[in-house]
């Protein structure tokens, strides 16, 4: 298989090594971190919560100490920012690799969250973008495999998804021998084995 060097690097920080989920033989080609917009409903929710706290307050005329109505909207409002900033930490944390033989999304700050599907398993392929994604410029994949109950179905807030299709697509290609209509393995085969349809992308 042909050595490639990733177009989509990202820059993690060195006290998380990402390879340690790889066994030996396995490289990453490709690493991303989720968009951004991933912490925009979070961040909304923190935003909104604070000017409902104040406007309520302003319109009950609340005297200048505190009251059990603040302290009930002060609780519900810092709980609403400290999601917002849990979700941020997972945010940092959270990486999908695509190596030379599976794509993995590793999440989760106190337990560690592997999902993974060898992309020879990967049968069906659906690139989906909505008007907000097109605006903000990320993307979801949705993954289809032979097999039920896949540990990895769908990953949402690709970053520069078409970039990322095109290169997963390349590896995809790579991984089934050369070509995207043979069997698993098949590297150059005659072999006229039905694998499905092609994967397609939805915009």
């Amino acid at each position: 298989m042909r050595l490639r060097r990733p177009r989509l690097p990202w820059k993690h920080g060195p006290w998380i090594d990402y390879t340690k989920y790889l066994p030996p033989g396995e490289r990453t080609r490709i690493e991303v971190r989720k968009h951004p917009a991933a912490l925009l409903w979070p961040v909304c929710q923190a935003v909104l919560a604070w000017i409902l706290f104040i406007w309520i307050h302003a319109w009950l005329d609340l005297p200048s100490e505190s009251t059990p109505i603040d302290t009930i909207l002060g609780i519900v409002s810092l709980a609403v920012s400290l999601r917002a900033a849990w979700m941020y930490f997972e945010w940092r944390i959270e990486r999908v690799l695509v190596t030379n033989k599976r794509i993995v999304e590793v999440s989760g700050i106190i337990t560690d969250n592997v999902a993974s599907m060898h992309l020879s398993k990967v049968t069906d392929l659906t690139y989906r973008r909505g008007p907000l994604e097109k605006i903000f410029n990320y993307g979801e994949l949705i993954l289809e495999s032979a097999g039920q109950n896949q540990a990895l179905e769908s990953i949402t807030y690709i970053p520069r998804p078409d970039e990322f299709y095109r290169d997963f697509m390349e590896l995809l290609n790579d991984a089934l021998g050369g070509g995207l209509t043979q069997p698993p393995g098949g590297g150059g085969s005659d072999d006229d084995t039905d694998t499905g349809e092609i994967p397609r992308v939805r915009l």
